[in-house]
């Protein structure tokens, strides 16, 4: 049985894996990441669908995320919330905040939210 803590360090390590550009191109391993009713409130202000994140594995990302401040919190068995913060391409920081949800003996993102700070950089 997994332990909290190995949960823990599995999600922080999917969540890098996430903002990675080779893994943003690679629609077979975002099927796998996501949960089939994944939504993300993006810091844009749009509500962002499952086979939106996998239908734009085409479009070119040169954003880098740097992302820090890792805290956890179990919402039973088999959901984590985790919450921390990322700065995109060294000028944007944003607050994050992500529900993983443990489908089949693997853990899936539910639900993810941005949220920009204005002016922090």
């Amino acid at each position: 049985m997994e332990s909290e803590m190995d949960a823990f360090q599995e999600i922080e390590s999917l969540e890098k894996e996430l903002v990675d550009p080779s893994t943003q191109k690679n629609a077979a391993r975002l099927q796998e990441l996501l949960s089939d009713d994944f939504l993300e409130f993006g810091s844009s202000g749009m509500v962002i669908r499952k086979r939106d994140v996998v239908d734009s594995t085409d479009t070119p990302s040169i954003a880098t995320y740097q992302l820090s401040d890792f805290e956890f919190k179990s919402l039973g068995d088999e959901h984590i919330l985790v919450t921390y913060r990322s700065v995109k391409s060294a000028r944007e920081l944003a607050y994050r905040s992500s529900i993983w949800v443990k489908q089949n003996g693997r853990w899936r993102m539910l639900h993810h939210q941005s949220t920009v700070v204005p002016g922090a950089i």
